[in-house]
């Protein structure tokens, strides 16, 4: 990274892991794009660990975003706002950056930047390199890579920029690691020499070398510098003669016999075999692709463009009222619980009375009783989730719970039967017993003692 940093590469650095492939891409010497299919590190799975997202309503965004991706969905929602999807994003590119520097690396390639790329909308995510690369570093458990690393380099020196101590000031640094930064000059020093000068262990030196190397305020002045591949310039295109076209006989005069001209046999310079060509063609892929099969510049990507903004007036009242209930999902798993709410209130006056609203009423109801001033308003937003739903066992429960936590004891006793007849396994207040089964009549003729008893003094109960 350091070294990069110092040659002002620009390219993709592909890193094939243990757990996956990470595509790093560079800007300048510095980074301007993750990427990773390793599982768990995709934009939609990480919001779903920090409760932005259920599976559901991943599967919903992505159904209705097709060929779009995932952080521009989540704004257009409305379920982050621009700011808060690029904090989020920022976060999950620093867990990208942090494991592709723990995990084994199997292969490493360089993949250099062709002459007049520029940002791709596939990066336009502006990515803060200096905070990134200090916090990957500060977290990372690499001490004895690092250590490796210098050893094998015993020439390597490293050469302090002019005003090191305040060129890092944007970033969080601790008051006896800023004391060291003080004792870095502009004489070239080793790793060995920076450890004792700071009076740091090898390992902390190690890896504050490396982050200044980062971070470029510190410069590789001896030593072998890791330098990235050139792409080598490319060969003149090969002219080569298109293969003599064949035009087949017409369909209408199929008897037409073809048969060669003495004078054609006779030729003495004849045209070449097309398998002889095709060979030739094949040696040549290496050197002119784009001459011999123009068609292979198909395979370059096409930048996608910017997906136009959801138009809500051509969605139906069901789909906009499906929309606001998976937002206020979100606003649940982020506790923004006021937030929610609205958003239920207006997906029931778009769809309040069909049975795709039954999910809308229960949520709404659920949330009105945490707050003691809206009782009256659960029991009726549970009321119409048990109307529209007469077999689910939940509106009837938090009916109950409601009623028994107010004092209403005949009220929460009817709501709570009705809720164990639908489901008996569903959570009940406590103090509540479930009904226990009646014990089986003793058939006629087989009277128990009492029965024989009453029978003895002529009190046997017609």
């Amino acid at each position: 990274m350091g070294s990069l940093l110092q040659q002002r590469a620009a390219g993709e650095l592909v890193l094939e892991q243990n757990d996956g492939t990470r595509r790093l891409h560079w800007m300048n010497g510095q980074l301007h794009h993750l990427r990773s299919d390793a599982v768990g590190e995709q934009f939609g799975n990480f919001l779903i660990r920090r409760g932005v997202l259920d599976m559901a309503s991943l599967k919903e965004l992505l159904a209705d975003g097709e060929g779009s991706r995932v952080g521009d969905r989540v704004v257009q929602w409305g379920l982050l706002t621009t700011t808060e999807r690029d904090a989020q994003l920022h976060e999950l590119l620093g867990s990208v950056l942090l494991h592709a520097m723990e995990h084994p690396i199997l292969r490493m390639t360089w993949l250099p930047a062709a002459p007049g790329d520029g940002i791709t909308r596939e990066h336009q995510f502006q990515l803060n390199h200096r905070r990134l690369v200090w916090d990957t570093f500060q977290n990372a458990q690499i001490d004895r890579e690092l250590m490796e690393m210098f050893r094998s380099e015993p020439d390597w020196r490293w050469q302090a920029c002019p005003d090191l101590l305040e060129s890092l000031s944007d970033l969080p640094l601790t008051p006896s690691l800023a004391y060291a930064l003080t004792l870095f000059g502009t004489e070239p020093l080793g790793c060995n020499t920076i450890a004792s000068l700071a009076g740091l262990p090898q390992e902390e030196a190690a890896r504050l070398v490396a982050t200044l190397w980062a971070l470029g305020g510190l410069s590789l002045v001896s030593g072998a510098l890791p330098l990235v591949p050139r792409e080598p310039a490319p060969l003149p295109p090969a002219v080569i003669e298109p293969p003599p076209v064949l035009i087949p006989p017409p369909l209408s005069a199929p008897e037409v016999e073809f048969e060669p001209e003495p004078e054609f046999l006779a030729d003495p310079e004849p045209e070449p075999e097309p398998e002889p060509l095709l060979l030739a063609q094949e040696d040549l892929l290496p050197t002119a692709p784009a001459t011999v099969f123009p068609l292979l510049a198909l395979e370059a990507p096409v930048p996608q463009p910017t997906p136009p903004p959801l138009d809500e007036g051509s969605m139906t009242p069901h789909e906009r009222a499906r929309r606001l209930l998976v937002k206020a999902k979100s606003y649940v798993m982020q506790e923004r619980t006021s937030e929610a709410i609205r958003a239920l209130e207006q997906a029931i006056k778009l769809d309040g009375e069909s049975a795709a609203a039954f999910e809308s009423w229960l949520l709404l109801g659920r949330l009105r009783i945490s707050n003691p001033a809206w009782s009256t308003r659960a029991i009726e937003a549970l009321q119409v989730a048990s109307r529209l739903n007469p077999r689910s066992a939940e509106p009837w429960a938090l009916m109950g719970d409601l009623y028994h936590r107010k004092g209403f004891r005949a009220n929460a006793q009817g709501c709570i039967r009705r809720a164990l007849e639908l489901d008996p396994s569903v959570a009940v207040p406590a103090g509540w017993s479930r009904p226990e089964p009646a014990e089986p009549a003793a058939p006629e003729g087989k009277a128990g003692l009492m029965g024989k008893l009453r029978g003895m003094f002529g009190r046997e109960k017609a």
